[in-house]
């Protein structure tokens, strides 16, 4: 019997800051979550034999986000920003979370910080707000069971 088919909608992808459901997404990739390091690496011996390092737990990484520069989600980031950018603390940090709920994935940022404000490009047709956010990052894929008959 073949596998079922997978399938993938990116209405099934949440992003949620702070409590808040974010909206109004730029076409294509409009999130991205990223580690800053490898989760394992390995060393050779003069002899050959492998050593293995592993990373465990949260590490360091990113999440970009693009909205449409139209979106009601732009205020919102702008606003924690700003406090971001007047608290100078770890008072203003950011709780992120970007769930696929089709796929099983999981990825949490509690305490993260934006890395910069997005650059503001004007033109003739709708552009869009990249949204950098840098902390411990902590990612879990959920292992969809599948029943064969």
């Amino acid at each position: 019997m073949a596998a079922l088919l997978g399938s993938y909608s990116p209405n099934d992808v949440i992003v949620v800051v702070n409590g808040v459901p974010l909206d109004g997404f730029a076409a294509d990739t409009f999130v991205n979550v990223a580690y800053n390091s490898d989760a394992a690496t390995m060393v050779e011996g003069a002899d050959g034999s492998p050593a293995i390092a592993f990373k465990r737990g949260m590490r360091g990484g990113m999440v970009t986000f693009t909205c449409l520069q139209t979106s009601l989600a732009n205020n919102y980031l702008n606003s924690l920003l700003q406090a971001q950018k007047f608290s100078g603390t770890a008072a203003a940090t950011l709780n992120v979370t970007v769930r696929n709920a089709q796929g099983g994935e999981l990825h949490v940022m509690p305490r993260g910080v934006f890395q910069k404000e997005p650059e503001a490009g004007f033109g003739a047709e709708i552009g869009s707000r990249e949204w950098v956010i840098i902390g411990q990052l902590n990612s879990t894929v959920m292992l969809q069971h599948q029943v064969c008959r």
